[in-house]
């Protein structure tokens, strides 16, 4: 799956110029559902990730939004999520925890081809950072505005045993009005996993994603990623 990266750097004008650095993480999630009526409902999320070598965490995360469905095929949904970002670097000596703001709107739509249940899902991101001193060891008070962020994720489910499924899906993210103009490309993620039911409204999520981050000097992070996600939905 790595090797569409190449296809899409030099897309962006990047062949060349980019230095690629290897990482290793886990991510685990946790989202719980809540549906007021069959148009309504709200979900919040829980996030934790951490890189493998060395075994030093990364992020939390913690996101909840309101959803407004349209039939079996439309959904909207405006929310709100706050990162707690250390450095990407595992090794930097200072590990500050940085607050980010992130409101955000989505359109999904949901269809079937064939045997495969396909959402496509567009997102847009505001992305707002806690201000640090000048050796950025202290947080300050000012919150900065970062970038707006578009993503667009393409995703199918299908069957594979009994009630398992299969999930695969590709995103890509785009930024706009940031610091660098040159930084368009934020990510582009895959993911190949498995879906299993535990019980009738809660499911776990098993698989592999692979994630290129460009940084704001176009060099980029490349990630090889095993994720742990659990979907809850009160009855």
């Amino acid at each position: 799956m790595k090797y569409l990266f190449f296809f899409l750097v030099p897309l962006f004008g990047l062949w060349g110029q980019s230095k690629i650095e290897h990482q290793s993480q886990v991510w685990y999630g946790y989202y719980l559902t809540y549906p007021f009526n069959q148009k309504w409902y709200v979900q919040g999320e829980v996030h934790k990730r951490h890189f493998v070598n060395p075994l030093e965490h990364h992020q939390y995360a913690f996101r909840a939004h309101v959803h407004r469905t349209m039939g079996e095929t439309w959904d909207f949904s405006t929310g709100v999520a706050v990162f707690l970002n250390t450095p990407n670097n595992p090794l930097a000596p200072v590990r500050l925890v940085i607050p980010e703001y992130r409101p955000h709107a989505d359109i999904s739509y949901k269809h079937r081809w064939s045997m495969l249940r396909i959402e496509h899902r567009f997102r847009f991101e505001m992305r707002f950072n806690q201000g640090t001193d000048v050796t950025k060891t202290n947080l300050t008070d000012e919150i900065k505005f970062s970038n707006y962020r578009f993503r667009y994720r393409l995703q199918a489910l299908f069957p594979l045993v009994k009630s398992i499924q299969g999930k695969i899906n590709t995103e890509i993210l785009l930024n706009a009005a940031q610091d660098n103009p040159d930084n368009v490309l934020d990510q582009h993620r895959m993911f190949a996993g498995l879906s299993i039911p535990i019980l009738s409204n809660l499911t776990v999520d098993v698989g592999y994603l692979h994630a290129f981050q460009q940084r704001s000097n176009l060099d980029f992070y490349d990630r090889s990623i095993l994720s742990l996600m659990a979907y809850h939905r009160i009855k």
